[in-house]
């Protein structure tokens, strides 16, 4: 997440979920939007949507993704890197699908 969206933003949603939902029962949805609340504060997102599909695709979902470098180089020098993601083992996770 750190990477996704940034230190300070991530420091800014657990500093107000957490205080907001001390000693009170939380859901993955109120994490959510105290995240999300973040991101716009810190112009990470523009709205909310964007959380709620990154939420779907990374948190609500089975299965991992095969990654692949492919490179080329001319004396030691990278001229071409492309970066391949497929859906890995779907006979075992059936529903697994590629993530943004």
């Amino acid at each position: 997440m750190i990477f996704y969206f940034g230190r300070e933003t991530l420091k800014e949603g657990l500093k107000t979920y957490f205080s907001k939902y001390r000693e009170k029962n939380a859901t993955l949805s109120d994490f959510v939007r105290e995240l999300s609340s973040a991101a716009k504060k810190y112009g990470v997102i523009k709205d909310e949507q964007f959380m709620i599909d990154w939420t779907d695709q990374w948190l609500k979902t089975a299965g991992c993704a095969l990654i692949e470098l492919d490179f080329a180089s001319v004396d030691g020098k990278l001229t071409n890197v492309s970066v391949k993601q497929t859906p890995y083992n779907l006979k075992n996770t059936p529903d697994n699908r590629l993530r943004d």
